[in-house]
């Protein structure tokens, strides 16, 4: 293999590394107007709970996307419940470490 073969191999690695962690920022974003304890509601299956739990437009899935579930168009999927899950986690972290903060 050329040197520049494999130059174009790694960047093209990289590109694939770099999109990645591009969705992942996206999935771990939390999304404004998140309300914990209505997210909590959702996943425990009240999905009429979902309308007040986080605005919808700032999520990777959309209004759209949500709207359908809200209106039981749509079932709430188990990758819904990890999304859920993933920002119930976000939000404890962060009011832990301004705890944390705060007792410094």
């Amino acid at each position: 293999m050329k040197k520049y073969e494999q130059l174009e191999s790694q960047i093209q690695e990289l590109q694939k590394e770099v999109e990645r962690l591009k969705r992942e920022e996206r999935l771990n974003k939390l999304p404004n107007g998140f309300n914990i304890d209505e997210s909590k509601e959702v996943i425990r299956g009240n999905v009429k709970s979902i309308d007040v739990a986080f605005l919808w437009t700032d999520t990777p899935q959309g209004a759209e996307y949500w709207r359908n579930i809200f209106t039981e168009s749509k079932k709430l999927s188990k990758s819904d419940i990890i999304q859920i899950q993933r920002w119930i986690i976000i939000t404890q972290e962060n009011q832990l470490n301004q705890l944390n903060q705060q007792t410094k």
